[in-house]
């Protein structure tokens, strides 16, 4: 019976289908410096089998897998399915029977708390069992196994979870989320970066001024130049008048001979002091000296004294332009001077931003080069030294293992039931012998003429019990 139980159930049982993977496990660039260290390869593997074992790995997973694809409901839809198997009459009359009971077995499978947990958690709770992580010994492997009644269902599943597990720890050993912070903080700086150059563009706007330290330069040049000019026009205008006075001295000493109208010789000049040129009453003109030669002479020093008095007016009126535009150069300088603070401020505060937003930028794709560095498989720590595989023979049950444990141990119970059976027919022999005996009986009858008490010695009472015994089932030998 017990060989025939273990074939019956090596063949009646589900087989269970087992896909392997591993993985292998090395120092990252951060960890080679701790090599040193015997138990840091330790700390980072046992750190990889609970990372496989948590629940964000194995939900991710079945989440993308799907738990009624992993797990298919197997319950049935109505309680009373096996009646369906029965002949109608007996089916219906067996329904009869037990529709009083059925209120309370659906409240009973009601309360059940399965039905409570979500496909989900109760998929977790068959994974946790089926998957197994172990560590290879004196290795840096990592076996996986995940067992399932599909074979492929048992290798997809488990190709999940070292997808999922090797994000989640490219995530966990790098920093994945480093590159979104320190773009949204360039995004951030880019926008008071904006408004910093809106407020130095509509300054500069205002006060009419790009640059302050440039324009005030051009500013200060602009106003040497015009000191300059203006200081050699006033030179030439002190000498187109002393020239002018000069030869308003000459003419009126000319006239004392020739009348001249005053449109002529101009308004009267002061003669410079020292001017020996001039014609004083030591110097007159001799009169015998020929008229025509005066003429002359007075004529050629009226013409060049209408033209100094033109050219001392054209100085005049470069002298006041040049004059204005030195008093416009100090004008702006003044202004310059007042806005020179605040254009500054922004334009440091633009600067700034600008300097930050460039090392955020810069900062951003550093971090995006590390991440891609962990997540990448081919330079990641973790890597698949092999695939899942498809399962092609059941591990559940082992039908030789099984059978063979049927058959010895039926032997073994054949043989403690056949030596159980032989001790009690050997006790049954020897006390069907004692009671042939009829000396055995004569003596105990007179031996125990009355009823032991509880100070009869133990021999004496198993006596009793014996003989006793022997008078209920056959009676008193005679």
């Amino acid at each position: 019976m017990i060989v025939a139980g273990a074939i019956g159930f090596t063949f009646a049982v589900t087989p269970m289908f087992q896909s392997e993977a591993l993985l292998m496990t090395t120092l990252d660039r951060a960890q080679r410096q701790q090599a040193q260290f015997p138990d840091t390869l330790r700390y980072q593997l046992n750190s990889q089998i609970y990372i496989i074992n948590s629940e964000d790995v194995l939900r991710q997973a079945i989440g993308e897998f799907g738990a009624q694809r992993l797990f298919p409901d197997r319950k049935q839809t109505t309680s009373w399915h096996a009646l369906d198997i029965l002949p109608p009459e007996l089916s219906a009359t067996i329904s009869r029977v037990l529709d009083p009971v059925r209120p309370m077995l659906d409240s009973v499978r009601s309360r059940n708390p399965d039905d409570e947990r979500s496909d989900a958690d109760r998929a977790l709770l068959k994974v946790k069992k089926r998957l197994a992580v172990t560590l290879e010994k004196d290795s840096q492997i990592l076996s996986l196994t995940f067992r399932h009644e599909d074979p492929k269902i048992a290798e997809q599943f488990l190709g999940l979870v070292v997808r999922d597990f090797l994000q989640r720890q490219a995530d966990l050993s790098g920093n994945a989320e480093a590159p979104a912070f320190f773009r949204q903080q360039a995004a951030r700086y880019r926008d008071e970066y904006r408004r910093a150059s809106a407020e130095l563009s509509d300054f500069a706007q205002k006060h009419s001024t790009y640059s302050v330290s440039q324009e005030t330069e051009l500013a200060l040049t602009r106003r040497d130049n015009a000191l300059v000019a203006l200081a050699k026009t006033r030179g030439s205008i002190a000498e187109k008048e002393a020239q002018a006075a000069t030869f308003q001295n000459t003419l009126t000493q000319l006239r004392r001979r020739i009348s001249l109208p005053g449109e002529i010789t101009g308004p009267k000049q002061n003669v410079p002091a020292g001017n020996s040129d001039a014609l004083t009453d030591t110097n007159k003109v001799p009169a015998n000296e020929s008229p025509l030669l005066l003429v002359r002479v007075f004529q050629e020093t009226a013409q060049s004294l209408v033209n100094l008095n033109s050219e001392i007016v054209g100085l005049r009126s470069l002298e006041k332009a040049q004059t204005d535009a030195v008093a416009d150069v100090e004008h702006k300088l003044s202004e310059l001077s007042s806005i020179t603070a605040e254009f500054s401020r922004l334009k440091d505060q633009l600067d700034q931003i600008s300097k930050v937003m460039e090392a955020n930028v810069g900062r951003a794709a550093d971090a995006q080069m590390n991440a891609d560095w962990d997540a990448s498989e081919k330079l990641s720590n973790v890597k698949v030294a092999q695939s899942a595989t498809a399962p092609t023979e059941p591990v559940f049950p082992p039908k030789p293992l099984f059978i063979a444990l049927g058959a010895v141990i039926g032997l073994v119970g054949g043989a403690a039931v056949c030596v159980m059976f032989e001790a009690i027919s050997a006790r049954r022999r020897r006390a069907y012998r004692c009671w042939q005996q009829p000396e055995v009986d004569e003596r105990l009858s007179d031996r125990f003429a009355s009823e032991p008490d509880e100070w009869t010695p133990a021999h004496e009472m198993a006596d009793y019990e014996m003989a006793d015994y022997r008078f209920r089932r056959q009676g008193p030998v005679a």
